[in-house]
């Protein structure tokens, strides 16, 4: 088999830099030739992966909000679909249920319930949901559920904000993303001061004590001092966590903006932040996305940092929902479309509402855990080893040597760690730890999107 110059994988994954980042595969076809659609098949593939699981995750999608940013790549649904929430818990429920036996008893490290806007949902509605996944599974005690709201919600309905805090819930996420108020009016989102200093005043009288903002940056019209406002101003509302996204592109209404947004702009911004929030306090290792002000705190939810380091495996249900077994891959009926018709439709029939699935070699399952760990900027090479039974130094020896004669990583405490000049050009870094197949990809792209 030829090999494949690592010098050129790397100059090509600086070059297509916005999609060369944490999100694996490349693109949604990437592994069109490993899909099964019999429905027997998925369901034998789904039972027998689990049935080697002794610990794993759950995440729970709400597809639903208020509208569609259009900086938003997930599946979040508009227009009919928006007002058939109640419809959407029962179908949710029923999926719950499905998974039932085919989950048992194993123990569950994490869970999230994400959207979308969870709270966009009613009380009820939400609790129910709750209750539903500890009656069906095994948590184990300690497990900190998280979810997340907008700041327009928790600004103006307190009362369930408590009473998420009441179900259980700990720790709690809502997107800021910018305080510029040009952008925000581009970007179709509502958001001033008031509403914000607002929503924290409640949140925190219902009890969190653990509250996450994410911002966001790489924006074709966002300068630098415009990003360093809302770092100054996400600092002074006192969040025990600041998460950055970088917007990734791809999938979005202003795609068509990625070009103009060079490497260059990416970097000043994201190293002025790391320097920022280190000086106020948020510590995260340089290229790291989630800053705590906790000591021994990652500051991402049980689920992501969980599943980030040790590859935990976790399912996801709901509306576009992707699941990462042992060695498969597998995305909700929603994922391509947004709509809720073919999921209501599986419901219905009694079928998992899966809209893709693949059983993947060891190759692709490997690309996945490690492209998702560069959310930290470390891998974890004793997890890697128990993961997936092989040494990690020895699995990619080649691309290995290559990172580090140009110090782009370190070895450093049975851990590979990206060093601030790997995480200046990570979108050259992160292809090295591609499968065969998804370098000969990437090799063969000429454009972003």
């Amino acid at each position: 088999m030829e090999k494949i110059n690592l010098e050129e994988l790397y100059n090509k994954g600086i070059k297509m830099h916005h999609i060369t980042n944490t999100a694996y595969p490349l693109r949604p076809t990437s592994f069109m030739r490993y899909k099964i659609k019999d429905e027997l098949e998925i369901s034998n593939l789904l039972k027998e992966d689990l049935a080697n699981i002794d610990e794993m995750a759950l995440y729970v999608h709400v597809p639903f909000c208020q509208s569609r940013c259009k900086f938003c790549e997930y599946a979040v649904v508009s227009g009919d679909d928006y007002n058939k929430k109640e419809e959407y818990v029962r179908a949710l429920l029923k999926e719950i249920d499905m998974y039932k036996d085919v989950i048992g008893d194993k123990k569950i490290l994490g869970f999230d319930l994400g959207g979308g806007t969870p709270t966009q949902l009613e009380t009820d509605q939400i609790r129910r949901i709750t209750e539903k996944l500890h009656e069906n599974f095994n948590f184990v005690p300690g497990v900190e559920m998280s979810i997340e709201t907008t700041p327009v919600i928790a600004a103006r309905d307190y009362d369930k904000i408590k009473a998420l805090y009441d179900m259980g819930y700990r720790r709690i996420s809502m997107g800021i993303q910018t305080v510029n108020p040009i952008l925000l009016k581009a970007f179709g989102r509502e958001g001033n001061h008031s509403i914000y200093e607002n929503a924290f005043k409640n949140i925190r009288k219902a009890g969190f004590k653990k509250i996450n903002v994410d911002l966001m940056y790489g924006f074709l019209h966002q300068d630098l001092d415009d990003f360093k406002n809302t770092l100054e101003y996400a600092v002074k509302l006192n969040p025990e966590y600041i998460t950055l996204y970088r917007n990734r592109y791809k999938g979005t209404k202003i795609a068509s903006e990625a070009e103009g947004v060079s490497l260059d702009k990416v970097n000043k911004q994201y190293a002025e932040a790391h320097r920022f929030l280190n000086e106020q306090g948020f510590v995260a290792f340089f290229g790291k996305n989630t800053f705590s002000r906790l000591k021994d705190d990652y500051g991402t939810s049980d689920y992501l940092t969980k599943r980030v380091i040790e590859g935990l495996p976790y399912v996801g249900m709901g509306l576009g929902a992707q699941s990462f077994g042992y060695q498969y891959l597998a995305y909700n009926e929603g994922a391509s479309t947004k709509t809720l018709k073919r999921y209501f439709e599986k419901i219905k029939k009694g079928q998992f509402p899966i809209q893709d699935i693949y059983p993947l070699p060891i190759s692709e399952a490997i690309a996945k855990m490690v492209s998702v760990a560069f959310y930290f900027a470390f891998v974890d090479l004793d997890c890697f080893k128990k993961r997936f039974g092989v040494d990690f130094k020895e699995y990619f020896k080649d691309e290995i040597k290559f990172l580090l004669d140009r110090d782009l990583i370190e070895i450093k405490e049975n851990k590979m760690i990206v060093t601030k000049k790997g995480m200046e050009n990570v979108g050259g870094v992160i292809p090295m730890f591609y499968s065969k197949e998804s370098k000969d990809e990437l090799m063969k792209m000429d454009k972003m999107f």
